[in-house]
């Protein structure tokens, strides 16, 4: 084994760092940054040695607001999920098969990455806004701001990049002679996407619907900016519990519980496809 210059690795470590030895420092990581803070969370969450039971931040969590807000968690993620997934088909299925300068165009999908969220809210407010430049357009600006649609529109805007990446993976895999052979056998071009492109793509539609709805559940600034007071999110109640409240055991509570729920739909999801296959085809 070699390393930069072409200097060998001391004998000494080559015998002692084996696949065994990567593989435990990579659960060492798992269970010091993602298991440990989440045993923490839930010890934080109840209520031990105050009055008033064990679980009573969880009996608090599961009543208003805090049920609306993760009602909509949910709905905004799964509409962003939706929307962001037809454009980033579109992008990708271009980027593949249409352009003649691919890496060009991946570098304009990618430069919005290159950008702050809050700033790029920020250009999405200023657009719709009862002044900005859609106003030069149309007089009839619609009510986008300060609204559901706003929050998804904004979220889908921003997780868009996300999805294109392992759509254009999974697009790019496809062997094009599958395409030729449904050419060549009378399929037009619209039925060769629905019978050939859309279904070999599939593992990378999953992928990309997975990645954007879990980070759409948990946003914070795009209901924060783009919503208003009956947009809030978890990850808003979550900030003024802990931030305004000064009450760490309810915040905890429902980020136990938001994080909780997240695993077990990943585990129901995982029960109808098999995600290490998904994944190994991307």
């Amino acid at each position: 084994m070699k390393i930069v210059n072409k200097h060998p690795v001391p004998e000494t470590v080559s015998q002692k760092v084996t696949h065994k030895t990567m593989a435990l420092l990579g659960l060492l990581w798992v269970g010091l940054f993602f298991i440990g803070p989440l045993v923490l969370l839930a010890l934080e969450s109840l209520n031990l040695g105050e009055g008033g039971g064990i679980f009573e931040s969880y009996i608090r969590s599961l009543g208003e607001p805090y049920r609306g807000a993760f009602i909509r968690s949910f709905i905004y993620a799964g509409a962003t999920t939706i929307l962001a997934l037809v454009l980033s088909y579109i992008i990708a299925y271009y980027l593949v098969y249409i352009t003649k300068r691919p890496a060009l165009m991946m570098a304009l999908v990618l430069m919005p990455l290159w950008v702050a969220y809050i700033i790029r809210y920020f250009g999405i407010m200023t657009f719709f806004a009862p002044i900005g430049p859609l106003s030069l357009i149309t007089d009839d600006v619609p009510r986008v701001l300060f609204s559901s649609t706003g929050v998804v529109i904004g979220l889908a805007n921003v997780f868009i990049p996300f999805a294109v990446l392992p759509i254009y993976n999974s697009m790019k895999a496809i062997d094009t002679e599958y395409i030729d052979a449904s050419r060549m056998l009378g399929a037009g071009y619209f039925r060769t996407i629905v019978n050939v492109v859309i279904p070999l793509s599939l593992p990378g539609v999953v992928a990309a619907g997975l990645i954007v709805f879990i980070l759409s559940a948990g946003s914070y600034l795009a209901p924060s900016l783009l919503g208003g007071p009956q947009q809030t999110m978890i990850a808003n109640q979550i900030a003024i519990a802990q931030l305004e409240a000064g009450n760490s055991q309810l915040a905890a509570s429902l980020s136990t519980i938001y994080t909780g729920l997240l695993i077990v739909g990943l585990l129901l999801f995982n029960s109808i496809l098999d995600l290490e296959e998904v994944f190994a085809k991307i």
